[in-house]
C-alpha cells in the first residue's frame, strides 16, 4: 500500500517535471540560439557536453551506487552515515575537478584547442562548473533515495532552465551582444544556488549531517561497486555526445547548432527515461537487499511504465518534431530527418535502459561498460564514414544504429543470465536431497 502511494505520488511529480521541463529547457534553447549565432549556439552545446561527461567522470559512480548503498542509513536514520558518504564522494569529486580544470587550461597553453573567445575557449570557463554539477549530482541521489522526489527533480528540471532562460532574455535586452561567457558564468551562478538549496534540505530534514561524520567502511570495494558504473554511465553520456564533437571536426560550422537543436527536440525521450528510473530506483535498492526475486517484481512494474510513455512520446515527437525545429528558426528544418533517426534511437535505448540499470545493480556491470565501449566505438566509426557523405543526417544514422546495437546486446546479456539462473535452480531443485 504505502509502495502504491509512493509511486502514485512519484508519478504525478516526475510526469510533471518531465512536461513542464522539457517545455522549459526548450524555451531556454530557443531563446540562446536566437541571442547567439549558430555557429556560437553549437559552442555552447559542445562545451556543455564537455562539462556534463566531466561531471560524471569526477564522481567516480558516486551518484550512481548512492540508493544501493544508503537504503539501510535512511531508512535506520543514520544522518552521520550519510553524510560520510556524500563527503567521501565529494572530496573525490572536488580533486579530480581541480586535474581536469588544470589540463583543460593546459590543452590551450599547449595549442591544443582553440583559445579563440568565439570558438573552444568556452571549455575553459565552463570547466569552473564540473565540481557544482557533481555535488549536484550526489546531493540529488541522496534526495532521490529518500523518496523525495520533488526536492530531487524539480530544481534541475524545471528551476535551472527557467532561471536560465529569464537571464539570457535579461542579458538580450540590456546588452547590445550577449557572449557564451555572460551565459555560462550566469549558469554558474545558478548551479551553486541549488546545490546550496539542497544541501540545507538535506540538513533540516536530519537526512544527513557532517558533524559528526561516519567514515565510509571498506572503501576500496565501495569504489569497485561505483566506478563500474560510473564507466557505464560515462559511456552512455559519450554517446549522446560524441556526435556533436565529431561534427565539430568533420562537418560545417553551422551544421553543429542544427544538429544540437535535433538533439534538444529528441531529449524528451531520455529524460523521461531517467524520470521513470528515478521514480523506481529507491524501491529497486531495498527490494534488493531482501533477494533478487523480490526486486524483479519492481523492474517488471518499472519496465512496463516505461514502454508505454516512451512510446506515446515517440509516436508524438515523430508527428510534431518537424514543427518543433523550426521554432530555432527556419534554417533548422534541414535537421528534420536527422531529428527522426534521433528518436528511434532514443526509443530503442530507452525501453532498454532499465535492464542496464538492473545488470548494474545486481554485480554485472563490467558487462554493461563493455557493451557501452561497443557501442561508442561503432558510433564513433560511423560517424567518421557518415558525417562526410550525409552531414547531420549521417551522425543520427549513427547514433541510431549504435543504440539499436546496445540494445539489442543488453537484452541479450540479461536473458542469458536468466537462463542461466533457471538452469542453476533447476539442478538443484533436481538433486536427491533437495526433493
Amino acid at each position: 500500500m504505502q509502495q502504491d502511494k509512493y509511486l502514485k505520488h512519484g508519478a504525478l511529480t516526475l510526469s510533471a517535471s518531465v512536461i513542464i521541463g522539457f517545455l522549459v529547457d526548450y524555451a531556454f534553447n530557443l531563446s540562446l540560439s536566437r541571442a547567439l549565432t549558430t555557429h556560437e549556439y553549437g559552442d555552447y552545446k559542445v562545451a556543455y557536453a564537455y562539462a556534463t561527461i566531466c561531471g560524471v567522470l569526477v564522481l567516480l559512480g558516486g551518484d550512481r551506487v548512492a540508493p544501493k548503498f544508503l537504503a539501510k542509513p535512511l531508512a535506520n536514520n543514520l544522518p552521520s552515515q550519510v553524510g560520510g558518504f556524500v563527503a567521501f564522494f565529494s572530496k573525490i569529486a572536488l580533486v579530480l575537478s581541480l586535474i581536469v580544470i588544470l589540463l583543460t587550461y593546459l590543452s590551450g597553453y599547449l595549442h591544443l584547442g582553440s583559445w579563440s573567445a568565439d570558438e573552444h575557449h568556452a571549455l575553459l570557463w565552463i570547466s569552473a562548473a564540473i565540481p557544482l554539477i557533481a555535488l549536484g549530482a550526489i546531493l540529488s541521489r541522496v534526495l532521490q533515495s529518500a523518496k523525495m522526489l520533488v526536492y530531487a527533480n524539480l530544481p534541475w528540471r524545471i528551476v535551472l532552465p527557467l532561471t536560465k532562460t529569464a537571464v539570457v532574455l535579461a542579458l538580450a535586452t540590456l546588452l547590445e551582444q550577449v557572449h557564451l561567457w555572460h551565459v555560462i558564468a550566469a549558469g554558474i551562478v545558478i548551479l551553486a544556488v541549488i546545490t546550496s538549496w539542497q544541501l540545507k534540505v538535506l540538513q533540516s530534514k536530519n537526512l544527513l549531517t557532517f558533524s559528526p561524520t561516519t567514515p565510509v567502511s571498506n572503501q576500496p570495494q565501495l569504489l569497485a561497486t561505483s566506478i563500474p558504473m560510473m564507466l557505464a554511465m560515462l559511456v552512455t553520456v559519450a554517446i549522446s555526445q560524441l556526435d556533436l564533437y565529431m561534427l565539430e571536426l568533420l562537418a560545417l560550422e553551422h551544421e553543429v547548432g542544427h544538429y544540437a537543436g535535433a538533439v534538444t527536440t529528441a531529449h524528451m525521450i531520455p529524460v523521461a527515461q531517467v524520470s521513470v528510473i528515478a521514480l523506481f530506483i529507491p524501491l529497486l535498492g531495498q527490494a534488493l537487499e531482501k533477494g533478487e526475486e523480490q526486486a524483479e517484481h519492481i523492474l517488471w512494474r518499472g519496465q512496463r511504465i516505461m514502454i508505454a510513455i516512451v512510446l506515446v512520446l515517440s509516436g508524438g515527437l515523430f508527428i510534431t518534431g518537424s514543427h518543433l525545429l523550426q521554432l530555432f528558426g527556419e534554417d533548422f528544418f534541414t535537421a528534420s530527418d536527422a531529428l527522426h533517426y534521433l528518436i528511434l534511437g532514443s526509443c530503442f535505448w530507452a525501453v532498454t535502459a532499465f535492464i542496464s540499470t538492473w545488470l548494474q545493480y545486481t554485480g554485472k556491470g563490467k558487462y554493461v561498460v563493455v557493451i557501452g565501449l561497443l557501442t561508442l566505438a561503432t558510433d564513433a566509426l560511423l560517424n567518421w564514414l557518415l558525417i562526410p557523405l550525409h552531414g547531420i543526417t549521417g551522425a543520427a544514422i549513427s547514433t541510431c544504429v549504435a543504440l539499436s546495437l546496445a540494445s539489442v546486446l543488453t537484452w541479450s546479456t540479461f536473458l542469458l543470465f536468466k537462463k542461466r539462473v533457471l538452469i542453476n535452480g533447476n539442478a538443484r531443485s533436481a538433486q536427491p536431497g533437495n526433493r
